[in-house]
């Protein structure tokens, strides 16, 4: 009992029981309210069509907006389609070929031909696979009621304007019931291409499981060196411990790498871009991590490890990882913007999957900017401690509360 008071004396035990109860209440906050209502926001993912049949009287993209609850882009030509889908500007494609309507009409099997690019949310792969075959579905379903009344009203006119006995017609008239009858209710086939495929399911993991690794191991880490700079702060001066920090960042961030290709390599994770390429993109993911999480510490001391903590759970929900982030609310799309796990998604979909070259080198940028803007708040922060001492900011800010 006296070892168990003891600990309640300790300053260390009530901040770990805090974390505990905060981990539960921050994801559960942000979690919920990030992902409540995205069904309803369906309407903010795109579809591609690309219609090739010259019979322009069937109106696929009419169709299409009632059968389906997104935006509908019309193109003119695949390859134009296939490089917004690429970019992930569109989340699927619908072709309809150039000969579609007169192989129906001839009683052959056309295909509709959907292209889903694997390179995106798990969520949204899952729903556009579900979207192609409901909108196959609903499509059949027309076409199956068009080739009936066609071949119904054809007959009964031919009927109408031959001399037929009675019996004669009765029994015509049984056979066309039976000719009807004998139609494919599903007169078109449905032919789904992924795009930018990895076999392997466990590559679909990789995009979340390096942004919490990454993101976790920046933020654990950059805790435990902040408390050894506390314990020797006395000794030194600040900006000595300042760029101190900053150089093991630095020196971690470019090793670090070398672990992340080495361990995708050993559990056969292939990759669509070279070694060189991965190798920086990571160093520069980790670096931002790591200035970003530090900004927290550098501000509140231990008391950062709360913002880091709702850091990690906006940056699992607005990454794109899981559900696409044109399916949350507007404020955690501007939210994206300025977390470096959004890239860090963006990146290793590449990657992993493939698709637009360009992809790397874009997320690359953003990720530099947001690790200069977090490393001058950090210096910022600096200049306002006196050596020796508590930073002054967080002083005001604790006795302000």
């Amino acid at each position: 009992m006296k070892t168990l008071k003891g600990l309640f004396q300790v300053k260390g035990t009530y901040i770990g029981i805090a974390a505990a109860i905060l981990f539960q209440v921050i994801f559960f906050s942000v979690w919920l309210t990030a992902y409540h209502d995205v069904e309803k926001r369906a309407g903010n993912l795109s579809i591609g069509l690309v219609n090739e049949d010259a019979n322009k009287d069937m109106q696929f993209a009419e169709q299409l907006k009632q059968a389906v609850p997104f935006r509908i882009k019309e193109y003119s030509d695949l390859e134009q389609a296939a490089g917004e889908l690429n970019e992930r500007a569109v989340h699927m494609i619908i072709q309809i070929p150039a000969d579609f309507s007169t192989s129906l009409q001839a009683g052959k099997t056309p295909s509709i031909d959907y292209w889903i690019n694997q390179a995106t949310a798990s969520a949204t792969k899952t729903m556009m696979l579900q979207t192609a075959q409901e909108v196959s579905r609903e499509l059949n379903q027309q076409f199956f009621s068009i080739q009936k009344t066609a071949m119904s009203s054809g007959i009964t006119q031919a009927i109408a304007q031959m001399p037929l006995d009675p019996p004669i017609a009765h029994l015509i008239g049984n056979e066309t019931v039976s000719a009807i009858g004998s139609l494919d209710s599903e007169p078109a086939e449905t032919v789904v291409h992924k795009t930018n495929n990895v076999e392997e399911f466990s590559a679909n993991l990789v995009p979340l499981m390096v942004i919490i690794s990454s993101f976790v191991g920046a933020m654990v880490m950059i805790m435990q060196i902040n408390e050894a700079a506390t314990s020797i702060r006395s000794l030194h001066p600040k900006w000595s411990l300042f760029w101190s920090r900053q150089i093991i960042n630095l020196a971690v961030a470019f090793l670090l790498p070398l672990l992340t290709i080495s361990l995708m390599k050993l559990f056969g994770i292939n990759s669509q871009e070279s070694f060189a390429m991965i190798y920086l993109f990571q160093s520069v993911l980790f670096l931002a991590f790591l200035t970003f999480a530090q900004v927290f510490v550098f501000l509140f001391g231990n008391l950062g490890m709360v913002f880091n903590i709702l850091a990690l759970s906006l940056q699992l929900v607005t990454s794109g990882v899981l559900v696409s982030r044109e399916l949350l609310s507007n404020s955690y799309q501007e939210a994206a913007a300025f977390l470096p796990a959004t890239y860090g998604a963006d990146g290793y979909f590449a990657i992993i999957f493939g698709g637009g070259s360009g992809i790397l080198t874009e997320s690359i940028r953003p990720l530099l900017i947001i690790t200069v803007l977090a490393f001058g708040l950090a210096a910022g922060v600096t200049a306002l401690k006196r050596d020796g001492e508590k930073a002054v900011i967080t002083e005001k800010i604790i006795e302000s509360l």
